[in-house]
């Protein structure tokens, strides 16, 4: 089988990117001959320069068609996978590939699709005002795009388009969604159901359980409002007899954790660490904590802790619900409520608690986060969206199913 993996990089690397680089791996160690076809935001400076990216995604720029028929010309896959599209790449390549005849599996990482911001989240809350509308007006109204009213119309009126000229309905064979969450929050914006199948991210190589004797917790991201590093330091501000908590990652509210790290003595900032570098950190945490405010996809950080054995103690939002079994392989807490934060940490620093939450960490990313049992979910998405008429290929029940 050849695949032509999709994906439009992001200015600053983070866990899509990653995701995308894991699963050409995963495809390629198992014989599947994978050529990359990779953009870049690096163009979008200023202004005018989002406005002009935000128009072109529609029928994208011509360099841009040209690099993709001569991608599918030469390379002759047998499906194209798309991740990322927006904004360089442009949602015309499903439409190039309609035209050649060739199935398109589209990944959505994230609500793209029906929000212009494609976060569902604003002004520190939820936000779900577009799905449903007609013309998505609150979008523009709050400049959802890049925080530009301009930038925002344009964007907005490229995907009416696509959503009015049928390029969701007719030019993609199957969608996949990471959590049965996002699955029917794509339904609720008008993706068919029967083309929408659920495949969880992975992680690839297993990095093997560590032993969890750091006396730390983790948070490992970015710093950002709707990750809940907020939510993080007023925790541990109120209560400084806490274990020690690491936080490693940069991003807008480096300014806060550094006045955190000055005023709280057991928060620690360590800057931005390689991906090999939290893993290691992760295997001596206690905990790792994603105390997030909005819809995320699937974070590979939630993954990769349970692959080391460390409980997650996250936010009750989203697809966490579907990835930690609340008391087993990790605590929920209420969204944003530092003082639930405070009492999933209490309860899990007792020792009898932690050490059976490490085993069943371990047995949870066994069951449903490798790359052998992701390869096996994809291949059959990849199947189905060759030949959407059968439904003889052996499908695993969970994850990865379509749903008619």
């Amino acid at each position: 089988m050849k695949v032509l993996l999709v994906h439009n990089r992001y200015q600053q690397r983070g866990g899509e990117d990653a995701v995308v680089d894991a699963e050409a791996c995963m495809l390629a160690r198992r014989g599947i001959e994978v050529q990359r076809f990779d953009a870049d935001n690096d163009a979008i400076h200023g202004a005018l320069a989002k406005i002009r990216i935000s128009m072109s995604q529609f029928a994208g720029s011509g360099y841009i068609r040209a690099r993709i028929a001569n991608a599918l010309s030469e390379f002759q896959p047998d499906v194209v996978h798309v991740h990322n599209w927006f904004p360089t790449i442009s949602a015309s390549i499903f439409r190039q590939c309609q035209a050649a005849h060739i199935p398109v599996v589209h990944t959505l990482h994230n609500y793209r699709l029906l929000c212009a911001g494609a976060t569902l989240y604003r002004d520190g809350r939820v936000c779900e005002d577009c799905i449903g509308r007609t013309f998505r007006t609150p979008g523009i109204v709050h400049k959802c795009y890049r925080q530009s009213m301009a930038g925002t119309a344009a964007a907005t009126a490229g995907m009416l388009t696509h959503w009015a000229i049928g390029t969701w309905r007719h030019s993609v064979d199957r969608f996949i969604a990471l959590t049965e969450f996002s699955r029917k929050k794509l339904i609720e914006g008008g993706i068919a159901a029967d083309k929408i199948c659920i495949k969880p991210n992975f992680v690839e190589p297993d990095p093997g359980p560590g032993p969890g004797q750091g006396g730390y917790f983790l948070y490992a991201g970015r710093l950002t409002e709707e990750k809940g590093v907020r939510v993080l330091l007023d925790c541990w501000k109120n209560a400084p007899d806490l274990p020690r908590l690491w936080i490693a990652g940069d991003g807008p509210l480096r300014e806060e954790v550094q006045n955190a790290v000055v005023t709280t003595s057991n928060v620690h900032w360590l800057g931005m660490k390689t991906g090999e570098e939290v893993v290691f950190l992760m295997k001596q945490a206690k905990a790792t904590l994603c105390p997030s405010l909005w819809y995320e996809g699937m974070p590979r950080v939630v993954i990769e802790s349970l692959a080391v054995g460390t409980p997650v103690i996250a936010s009750k939002i989203g697809g966490y619900p579907e990835m930690i079994v609340d008391g087993e392989s990790g605590a929920l807490f209420a969204t944003g409520e530092a003082g639930a934060l405070l009492g999933r940490t209490r309860e899990l620093d007792e020792r009898a608690a932690w050490q059976n939450m490490r085993s069943q960490a371990r047995l949870r990313f066994l069951a449903e986060y490798t790359g052998e049992k992701n390869f096996s979910v994809l291949l059959n998405i990849y199947r189905m969206a060759m030949d959407p008429g059968t439904s003889t290929f052996p499908v695993p029940v969970s994850p990865g199913t379509c749903h008619p």
